[in-house]
């Protein structure tokens, strides 16, 4: 059974932020996304990538919106997210996002919802 506790906690702790992908071109937007919907604490990942934003011919510019509910400091959160979404390398052993370069968190943008 949901308590109210819990559903009120939940409100009070969901931030948005906006971020910048770059990634590789080879691995399709899409299944960057759905992997970083995947993260823990994540609960909402929007692409808002202007439709007239040059792209270059090897790094897609990605900007999304990401939602997410944290517990303590949001700020922490996303040096997490940043470490969890970061490829380090392309071995069968690596468990981060394949095909990401970079993320950039705007935390000018971070703000409680």
């Amino acid at each position: 059974m949901i308590k109210l506790t819990d559903i009120l906690a939940e409100i009070l702790n969901t931030f948005t932020v906006e971020a910048v992908l770059l990634s590789d071109r080879k691995i399709p937007i899409t299944d960057i996304l759905n992997q970083v919907r995947a993260l823990r604490k994540v609960t909402i990942v929007r692409n808002i990538t202007p439709e007239d934003y040059p792209q270059k011919e090897n790094i897609e510019y990605t900007k999304v919106s990401i939602k997410f509910v944290t517990r303590g400091d949001a700020r922490q959160d996303l040096e997490k997210f940043k470490e969890d979404i970061e490829t380090s390398d392309m071995s069968a052993t690596d468990l981060r996002i394949p095909g990401v370069k970079s993320v950039k968190f705007n935390t000018d943008s971070l703000r409680r919802i």
